[in-house]
């Protein structure tokens, strides 16, 4: 599948994303004003190569290699270190110890997580949290089928997408959605934003671990989803 596909594909988060707006601070904590705003204030070409970063993970499971890398920089006009560098302050990119590498990307993880997400008609990826996993669907306009693990019982938790509409199993699962404090969204927030069997699981693991958050539908979570990454393949318009 080409680039320009998926991101044409993207249509699918815009049928999806009708399903209403989050309150504002649920959708300041998620990043979803934040990640958007970062990546606009990067250089046009910059912003280009996050988008092909972002297009060959979700082709074919893992970032370029140094020299597809090395032409995509070449092709946009783009010091590659420099660009890479810029895409790791802005929290869009995870790079090797070198900087010269790319190990993963928002919302694909840097190495395997319990979040195993299987993309119809690509890869499976491992998101960095479960809302990463529920809009990963949504960002290449494909649906997906999600696996992961209640934190506090080991219970398996499961949601599929077919056409914009969700189920999960069991039926009582949720998300918790919070912070364990201040720090970047990757260090605060993915390790604790998890799927449940229910939501008395979430909030104890909550209470336990003295979090702030608050527990989400499986639904209002691939919302979110849909709200932070739904656009982050699209091209921008002139």
């Amino acid at each position: 599948m080409s680039f320009r596909r998926l991101a044409a594909g993207n249509a699918h988060w815009r049928r999806s994303n009708q399903m209403g707006v989050l309150n504002t601070d649920l959708a300041k904590q998620l990043g979803a004003e934040t990640l958007g705003a970062r990546r606009a204030a990067l250089p046009a070409a910059v912003q280009d190569l996050h988008r092909r970063v972002l297009g060959a993970i979700g082709e074919t499971g893992r970032p370029q290699g140094a020299p597809a890398l090395a032409a995509d920089a070449e092709a946009l006009g783009l010091d590659l270190p420099e660009a890479l560098a810029a895409l790791a302050r802005a929290e869009l990119l995870f790079l090797t110890p070198d900087g010269r590498g790319v190990l993963g990307g928002v919302p694909f993880a840097a190495a395997p997580t319990a979040h195993q997400v299987s993309v119809h008609g690509g890869p499976t990826v491992s998101a960095n949290c479960a809302v990463d996993a529920l809009g990963i669907g949504a960002m290449l306009g494909r649906d997906t089928d999600v696996r992961s693990v209640d934190p506090t019982s080991g219970e398996p938790v499961t949601a599929a997408e077919r056409g914009g509409q969700w189920t999960w199993h069991p039926a009582n699962a949720v998300v918790f959605v919070g912070s364990s404090g201040d720090g970047t969204i990757t260090d605060a927030c993915c390790p604790v934003i998890n799927f449940f069997a229910s939501a008395g699981n979430a909030l104890e693991y909550q209470q336990r671990h003295g979090l702030s958050g608050e527990v989400l539908s499986v639904p209002e979570a691939a919302q979110a989803g849909a709200l932070v990454f739904g656009g982050l393949l699209a091209e921008p318009t002139p």
